[in-house]
């Protein structure tokens, strides 16, 4: 298979930058001009966290596009000094030295870092001249630039590991997530007791590829309870609008962006490839460990995670949530109406971008109670790769309900209504992706055989807004114009393992590149207030 992104590889940061402490001062050279960062400001960090048998360099290619997006929009944006994708780009890095002392990835990443600085003043500009409430989260954007750092890390607590179970899988995310943060701070200020360092707030944004999404919503819940948390007014209540989480007594942790893709958030019950008999689901849940159990439900862990306030609260508690999900049966571990929660008898609101956008403002959002900027959407949607090459064919995102009143007034069914529509209610953007033309073993069907339209454009063309269980039915359609084998589930993310599986996967990195802008915009975006 070949496309214009298989020559091109997000550019990795030089061996210098990635050893740079977090505390000393940074320079990023590009011709005449240089961009100084001095103030201390807030840490970004963003857990890219794998799946099932996977690898923490599965994912690299996300881990430095992330990044890669994050310069020139950043004062820095650097991997973990612990993450072992950081360290094998330094290790590249080194093999690339030229003769004048700068390596060849150097000057790459000089070239991206003007590129982006220019990309995201446009941005701003276009999302201050939309919203007045967007200049009110930017604020002045060369300030904020100057002390905002971003730090990329791809988890690896869960190597080897993944056959044992989400619970364990979770708690082992929850403390490398902990030890990173604890580590990437320390050199920010001077080495005293806690009690006496001044604050410094970070903020958390999770990517959970595959098992990895299931992973990070229970490592939130465990954070929620093991950290302090101390926003609360005089009278007791939680404030909701400065929310935070508290770390060794002076570290103020937020809950930032959570992005899931491919993941099963509904499990895998009833919701395999092909329809099997429950006792197949059974035997196949016993064969896969505690980590299949929990997935096929043979336990009450993933009804739970969908509908318990121990759950929903902490993952309401993110700023911004997206879920991306494989359409018209690409993806065979995880069919994409589990991993966008659609549920066949839920009728829960779910609302086509081009209706939020329509005419450049967020009147239809705000309608409908939906924090939306109608000019950032729609500067991200005329950058994005994926949507120029046909691979996302559809954006929506559902109203967000309170979670307590949500729990009160569930629509009545089986479990995995509930299921859906208590994760719906919390305010989601999901993202459809149409992987059959970059998947190699695919053929093109005889245009008499093939749909005009496919089902969720169908959808789109006759109604702004759509149901639940609508969208599980197109997204469940295969038909079309092209037939393949379904191999979505790596192609979506870009999975990296080895040269033919890097190859096969390629056809991913547009829809990874157009994930990693939405995500460093929306980080961009915490305020400390929202």
């Amino acid at each position: 298979m070949s496309c214009e992104c298989d020559t091109i590889v997000p550019p990795k940061p030089s061996a210098a930058e990635s050893l740079a402490p977090l505390h000393v001062e940074t320079t990023e050279f590009l011709d005449d001009e240089s961009i100084v960062a001095t103030n201390i400001g807030p840490i970004h960090f963003c857990f890219v966290v794998h799946g099932h048998n996977g690898k923490p360099t599965d994912l690299s290619y996300l881990h430095s596009t992330v990044k890669a997006k994050g310069k020139g929009m950043f004062a820095d944006a650097k991997s973990s000094s612990s993450c072992v994708v950081g360290k094998k780009e330094q290790d590249d890095n080194a093999v690339e030295v030229v003769q004048n002392g700068e390596s060849r990835r150097g000057k790459l990443d000089r070239l991206l870092f003007s590129r982006n600085k220019k990309q995201n003043e446009n941005r701003l500009h276009d999302s201050k001249k939309g919203s007045t409430a967007n200049n009110n989260v930017m604020g002045n954007e060369n300030t904020k630039q100057s002390k905002n750092t971003l730090v990329v890390h791809n988890a690896a607590c869960n190597e080897g590991k993944t056959h044992d179970g989400i619970i364990k899988g979770g708690e082992r995310l929850a403390t490398e997530m902990l030890n990173v943060i604890r580590s990437e701070q320390t050199g920010m200020q001077q080495q005293e007791d806690s009690a006496q360092r001044e604050p410094i707030d970070v903020t958390i944004s999770i990517v959970g590829n595959s098992l990895g999404g299931l992973y990070g919503r229970y490592a939130v819940a465990e954070l929620a309870e093991v950290l302090e948390s101390p926003t609360q007014t005089t009278s007791g209540e939680e404030n909701e609008a400065s929310h935070y989480y508290l770390l060794d007594g002076y570290i103020r942790v937020h809950l930032n962006v959570f992005c899931s893709t491919a993941s099963p958030h509904l499990g895998c019950a009833s919701h395999t490839y092909l329809p099997i008999p429950r006792t197949a689901e059974i035997a196949i849940g016993q064969g896969l460990g505690q980590s299949g159990s929990d997935l096929f439900q043979l336990n009450d862990l993933v009804e739970n995670m969908a509908t318990s306030p121990r759950f929903l609260k902490p993952l309401a508690s993110f700023r911004r949530r997206i879920a991306y999900a494989n359409a018209y049966g690409t993806d065979f571990p995880v069919p994409g109406s589990t991993a966008a929660f659609l549920d066949k008898t839920s009728v829960y609101p779910h609302y086509f971008e081009e209706y939020l956008v329509e005419g450049g403002n967020e009147k239809n959002a705000q309608e409908i109670g939906l924090c939306f900027d109608a000019a950032a959407s729609a500067q991200r949607k005329r950058d994005c790769p994926a949507s120029e090459r046909g691979l996302i064919v559809a954006t929506l995102y559902t109203p967000c309900l309170a979670v307590d009143a949500n729990t009160q007034t569930q629509e009545k069914g089986d479990n995995l209504t509930a299921m859906s529509s208590s994760l719906d209610s919390l305010g989601w953007e999901k993202v459809f992706v149409d992987m059959r033309n970059e998947i190699s073993m695919a053929v093109s069907l005889p245009t008499s055989w093939s749909k005009s339209e496919c089902a969720i454009q169908r959808l789109k063309s006759s109604n702004h807004v759509v149901t639940s269980r609508d969208l599980a039915r197109a997204v469940s359609t295969s038909g079309g114009y092209r037939l393949g084998l379904p191999l979505g589930h790596n192609a979506i993310c870009a999975f990296t393992r080895g040269t033919v599986s890097t190859a096969v996967n390629s056809g991913g990195r547009p829809v990874m590149d157009s994930l990693a802008t939405t995500l460093t915009d929306e980080i961009l975006m915490w305020n400390g207030l929202n």
